[in-house]
């Protein structure tokens, strides 16, 4: 008996530092700089993708999905050599990047985790000309303890690679672009 209650405690302190208190979350606002690299390419975002589609108010309302996906992508493309400026006026002749949230499941499998991914679209535009496009999904089952997850950690695991994805885009831009999980893709 007192070797499976320290069993059970020694598997919820390795829960714990394995998955933590949340999931993929960029850092707030007052700390990701928008530092501009003069030699690189510069986007114009903005600080949110809006929703297109058939997503649950309770994912709207709850989850941050809509910037993350943005926050996540000016990281990455930084990474990238790209300047992503959010809520800047851009000139006429800049690049303009539109991102939508087209489809967000969310369902719980009880212990066996999440089922939940994230389907965006993105259109690039030089001033008012649309220049190439993507669509992009991600899939998440939670990861190893994902039944210790939240479904709002799952989600925002799904933007960090949804903003990792459209970054990797950006550095080379092809019209109707399929990035990601594919198959989810309608």
């Amino acid at each position: 008996m007192l070797k499976s209650i320290k069993y059970i405690l020694a598997s919820l302190m390795v829960t714990v530092f394995m998955v933590g208190c949340g999931g993929a979350k960029p850092q707030t606002k007052g700390e990701v700089a928008q530092v501009i690299n003069p030699n690189a390419k510069t986007v114009y975002v903005s600080t949110k993708a809006t929703y297109d589609g058939p997503i649950a108010q309770n994912i709207k309302n709850e989850c941050k999905i809509d910037s993350q996906v943005m926050e996540w992508l000016q990281r990455y493309a930084a990474k990238n050599n790209i300047n992503v400026i959010m809520n800047a006026k851009p000139k006429a002749t800049d690049l303009v990047l539109k991102i939508s949230i087209t489809d967000a499941i969310s369902q719980r499998m009880g212990p066996m985790g999440h089922n939940k991914y994230v389907i965006i679209s993105g259109k690039l535009y030089k001033g008012k000309k649309l220049t190439s496009s993507f669509k992009a999904a991600r899939r998440s089952g939670g990861g190893y303890f994902g039944g210790y997850r939240s479904s709002c950690s799952v989600l925002g695991s799904c933007a960090k690679t949804l903003g990792k994805d459209t970054a990797a885009w950006l550095a080379n831009p092809s019209d109707n672009a399929m990035l990601g999980d594919v198959y989810l893709i309608k």
